[in-house]
């Protein structure tokens, strides 16, 4: 835990550095070209510099679409009111109403910006100098956001990522071994649904990261964290809905050992990326013995079964969930990511 943190600290600074090296440089540029307003560049760098570089050049787009029709807009309004604050707020009003429609409530601030420095004018009038030199400061600060944030810690978020999967796979493990304790043990209670919940909190800002990752990594195709994420929150959630059954069934320690032992099985194979082939043959097997068995003489007993079968059938769905992921591996650019670091991670279950 303490690497990851390291690692995120690492990630942190690194953003913070493009956010100061950019924003800087923007204002350089703006003050070189003797441009006024020369310190809106670098604010506008430092609202462009997104967390990925796709998501940084989506959002250079919508500012370029939407300072248009800002400009547009002022334009329209100029001398048709009389002070220069109630025409901010007109301008502002029809600016945000648009943009909220739109979704596209990230670019009001620099949207705001622009109106302000084409509104705030002795002579009352907007003129090509002015929108000349909006655009310019647009341009500088898109164009520094998107060539900074073009240099990306691959490395360091690879790390992450590759101990975030190995941490994962560790208390996944644990929690399938409380688990199978709590169902030994009727009087047992080891938390192991506040630990289910905590760990689908964490997967989703591991996923997070995956899904930031695989964006800063176009064109290139690496979906092999994401999809890691994606299965184990699957599971978590297969895990998390089994909780009345499980409760309920730990009063007939028969049922209850069968799926125990069961789970056993799962989390010996758990972090080895392969297909569950033999889990999912032994359960099938589990099935076919309960359909064989003498049929339950009292109602307890029938409702025992059924949470029995019920689970069973869920645990088939928690495996089919890393089926589903493997077979998505067979492409080649996961055969190229694992070898290239990844090897350790899958190694091969005997049939």
């Amino acid at each position: 835990m303490m690497f990851l943190r390291r690692l995120t600290i690492d990630n942190h600074l690194w953003y913070a550095l493009k956010i100061g090296i950019g924003s800087g440089l923007s204002i350089y540029l703006a003050e070189l070209l003797q441009l006024e307003y020369s310190s809106s560049a670098g604010i506008i760098t430092l609202l462009t510099i997104a967390s990925t570089k796709r998501e940084t050049l989506r959002l250079g787009l919508y500012r370029i679409v939407t300072f248009l029709a800002t400009v547009f807009l002022c334009w329209l309004m100029q001398g048709l009111v009389g002070s220069e604050w109630i025409s901010y707020g007109i301008v502002m009003v029809v600016v945000t109403f648009f943009l909220n429609v739109r979704n596209l409530l990230a670019t009001l601030s620099v949207n705001a910006v622009v109106v302000s420095h084409l509104l705030h004018n002795p002579e009352r009038t907007i003129n090509n100098e002015a929108i000349l030199n909006e655009l310019l400061l647009l341009a500088i600060g898109l164009v520094i956001a998107i060539v900074v944030n073009y240099f990306q810690n691959y490395e360091s978020q690879k790390k992450y990522l590759e101990q975030s999967v190995k941490a994962i796979d560790l208390r996944m493990q644990r929690v399938l071994t409380k688990l199978a304790a709590y169902l030994r043990d009727p009087e047992l209670d080891n938390h192991v649904w506040e630990d289910i919940i905590q760990l689908e909190k964490d997967l989703l800002t591991y996923a997070k990261s995956a899904f930031d990752y695989q964006q800063n990594r176009l064109p290139l195709t690496d979906d092999f964290y994401v999809d890691y994420f994606e299965m184990r929150l699957q599971q978590c959630s297969v895990l998390h809905n089994l909780h009345y059954e499980i409760k309920k069934i730990r009063v007939f320690q028969s049922d209850s050992q069968i799926i125990a032992d069961f789970l056993g099985e799962i989390n010996e194979h758990l972090p080895v990326v392969a297909a569950p082939k033999a889990q999912l043959h032994h359960l099938d097997d589990l099935v076919l013995k309960i359909q064989e068995e003498n049929l339950p003489e009292s109602r307890e007993e029938f409702v025992s079964k059924a949470r029995l079968y019920h689970i069973l059938m869920d645990l088939e769905e928690f495996l089919k969930f890393k089926q589903r992921f493997v077979a998505g591996l067979e492409t080649p650019q996961q055969q190229q990511q694992e070898s290239s670091g990844l090897s350790s991670l899958r190694e091969k279950v005997p049939n």
